[in-house]
């Protein structure tokens, strides 16, 4: 029986592209992103009957957070957003069901944030919002997490006893 797939099984990760050198990372306080594809079909009316040019695929993922008070992801998109910088991003579906080996399911793509918004209702938690314009096509495949951003996208498990410290020989 299929079963459903949560929505918070699927986490951003970001980098610049200029700093490959340097692990992806996750925007804290995520609560919204929207992959989105599109493409342009013109219907063109011959006397055959309507024909359809297909158009260019476009893609883009929009982003929504509550704003962490100290978020050095955070600060780079904002940065990037202002200096036009290409940024890589990963959409990874933690989801040890689907895991393979240490790998999980991800989106990869390349591209720039168009926009950047800082919201601060005052009632509720200041947000961010951003929209990331993907440039070609994104491509699927497989991605590993450091245990870092494992960490980061849920804490593991931690039994009630101290742990020991491993005895060196």
């Amino acid at each position: 029986m299929a079963e459903m797939l949560q929505g918070k099984n699927k986490v951003l990760l970001f980098r610049l592209l200029n700093e490959s050198t340097n692990e992806a990372a996750k925007l804290v306080f995520q609560t919204e992103h929207t992959f989105s594809y599109s493409r342009a079909l013109d219907r063109i009316i011959t006397k055959d009957g309507t024909i359809v040019k297909v158009g260019e695929l476009e893609s883009e993922v929009s982003i929504e957070a509550i704003q962490s008070k100290d978020d050095p992801v955070r600060e780079m998109l904002e940065d990037a957003v202002k200096k036009g910088e290409k940024i890589e991003l990963w959409e990874v579906t933690v989801d040890e069901s689907l895991k393979e080996g240490d790998k999980y399911p991800a989106v990869y793509a390349q591209g720039y944030l168009d926009s950047w918004e800082s919201a601060a209702n005052a009632e509720e938690q200041a947000t961010v919002s951003s929209n990331f314009i993907v440039e070609l096509e994104p491509q699927v495949g497989m991605a590993t997490l450091t245990t870092e951003q494992e960490e980061a996208v849920q804490y593991v498990f931690q039994d009630t006893v101290v742990e020991e410290a491993p005895v060196n020989e």
